[in-house]
């Protein structure tokens, strides 16, 4: 005959008593044992590394949907501040716990990444970092030239655009109007071939830091990305297909999931998920990929 909740907390607490008077220290294991032999469940700890790329934890016990919002908007800040300084710890900065505040409060997260690579202290490694080095500048030129000739109105560059940008120190992110030195405005009239594009893109970044690398193949993308975001089966279709080409670099973005060389996966995420998050995605790829060639240095 299964036990009476009478009896399971007064056995319980019988075995807390006992624990505490034997050893004070360890109590709590005492009672972990006894609600094993008397079959009551544990509260389950799902492991970091459950998630899945769509973000879904199971088992969340007792957790608000605020809570859990706030601890995953938490762990997507630290991965985006971790990425995008390379490794650098920035968690303890002081502005950590205001733009984690941001995004609770609604903020985009393409809007907490503007800020970020245009805060001063971003614009102070560009400035102080040395040159990129010339595997850094060749997968730069690359990348940004597939990604140029795949797009209706491609920004042009000039020299100005390897400099570092002007400082703007951190918006809150609700803002998408930030202004940035690429000349986005500008349009390219006749779509040049692949080898003329990369030629051209190495001489204009030639002396640029890779932390302006990075900027500018970022800042392209999210303008690539609103190109697409009034049809949602052409931007799922080319980022399964970005993605499955950032596989085969081999470097590791993070989760086993963003690893996966899975074109219908990758294509259903994209479609299931908000375009804010599925921009971040694509960042997240960019920044990795030229990290790890950075550290190979």
């Amino acid at each position: 005959m299964p036990m009476n909740k009478t009896k399971i907390v007064g056995s319980l607490l019988t075995l807390t008593l006992f624990a505490t008077a034997c050893d004070p220290m360890k109590p709590k294991e005492v009672i972990a044992e006894a609600k094993k032999m008397l079959g009551i469940p544990e509260q389950r700890v799902v492991p970091k590394e459950v998630k899945d790329e769509l973000g879904v934890v199971p088992d969340k016990g007792n957790a608000t949907p605020a809570s859990e919002l706030a601890k995953e908007n938490s762990e997507l800040l630290s991965e985006m501040m971790r990425v995008i300084f390379d490794k650098e710890d920035v968690d303890n900065r002081t502005n950590f716990g205001e733009l984690a505040h941001s995004l609770n409060q609604g903020a985009s997260l393409e809007g907490i990444y503007e800020g970020i690579i245009m805060g001063s202290h971003y614009r102070a490694l560009e400035s102080k970092s040395q040159a990129a080095s010339p595997n850094e500048l060749k997968a730069f030129a690359i990348e940004l030239a597939d990604l140029q000739l795949s797009m209706k109105n491609p920004s042009v560059f000039n020299s100005a655009d390897a400099k570092k940008a002007p400082s703007i120190d951190y918006p809150d992110g609700s803002s998408a109007d930030i202004p940035t030195a690429s000349s986005g405005s500008q349009v390219v009239e006749k779509k040049k071939d692949r080898m003329q594009l990369q030629t051209e893109l190495l001489q204009t970044f030639i002396g640029a830091s890779g932390y302006t690398l990075k900027r500018t193949i970022g800042e392209e993308a999210l303008k690539k990305i609103d190109e697409m975001k009034n049809d949602s089966g052409d931007l799922a279709q080319w980022y399964a297909h970005f993605v499955l080409h950032m596989c085969e670099t081999k470097v590791d973005f993070g989760l086993e999931l963003r690893n996966r060389p899975d074109f219908d996966f990758h294509f259903k995420f994209a479609q299931k998920m908000a375009l804010d998050r599925v921009k971040w995605e694509v960042l997240n790829r960019y920044h990795r990929y030229f990290n790890f060639i950075a550290d190979q240095k």
